[in-house]
């Protein structure tokens, strides 16, 4: 059960109206290692296989950690990053458990543009649905370049899996770039003006009861 990309807007607007600061955590994130900073890659990089970067995996068993400062610029957080394009177009993936069904949670990450590597594009996915798609030319800029996305979305189950895919399209390189980082699951606050938020969400269509009403994209 998750949102369509204008009842994410409508939600992310309707709770600020009441008072709800997103910038405040009012309950744990749920994502570990969100900022990779485990292990730690000093003053480089390094590829590690599956089960060496906690909480993550990597459908091609190889995920690049970065100091990023490496990449022409500081981290969005902390020191280190995780990049996409290690040697290929990779995916990482964390499945999130003691998720409530039906509630609502903020995601969050930064996407890093690396530049001098041409076009680079981040699918992201939650639960197996499309969230968006983080896109950059990686030409034009001198700097590691960070961009903040922030979501509301919705949990079908107790667990779901989030993931970070590099899209493999004509023209791009898949040696360097799609650079992810600060990556948070918080649980949005229900007392009562909130579940009241979610009661009329549904009335109004904008919640799905079912996956199976929400399009695919």
């Amino acid at each position: 059960m998750h949102l369509s990309r204008c009842a994410l807007t409508l939600v992310a607007t309707m709770l600020a109206g009441i008072g709800f600061a997103q910038a405040t955590p009012i309950a744990p994130n749920l994502i570990t290692n969100g900022s990779f900073e485990n292990p730690s890659v000093g003053s480089g990089y390094q590829i590690f296989t599956n089960g060496n970067v906690p909480g993550w995996t990597s459908n091609h068993n190889e995920i690049e950690i970065d100091y990023s400062n490496i990449l022409g610029g500081p981290a969005y957080a902390g020191r280190q990053s995780a990049e996409l394009n290690g040697t290929t177009f990779d995916t990482i993936s964390q499945t999130v458990t003691g998720l409530t069904p039906g509630a609502l949670y903020t995601l969050s990450w930064a996407y890093g543009s690396r530049p001098g590597y041409g076009p680079q594009q981040t699918r992201v996915s939650f639960g197996g649905e499309t969230i968006t798609t983080d896109a950059s030319t990686g030409a034009a800029a001198s700097s590691l370049d960070w961009m903040l996305n922030t979501f509301v979305v919705s949990a079908d189950a107790s667990s779901e899996t989030l993931s970070f895919a590099a899209l493999n399209l004509p023209g791009y390189n898949p040696s360097g770039g799609n650079e992810i980082d600060a990556v948070s699951l918080i649980a949005v606050p229900e007392p009562g003006s909130l579940a009241l938020l979610g009661t009329a969400l549904i009335g109004l269509g904008l919640i799905s009861r079912r996956r199976a009403r929400t399009s695919k994209r």
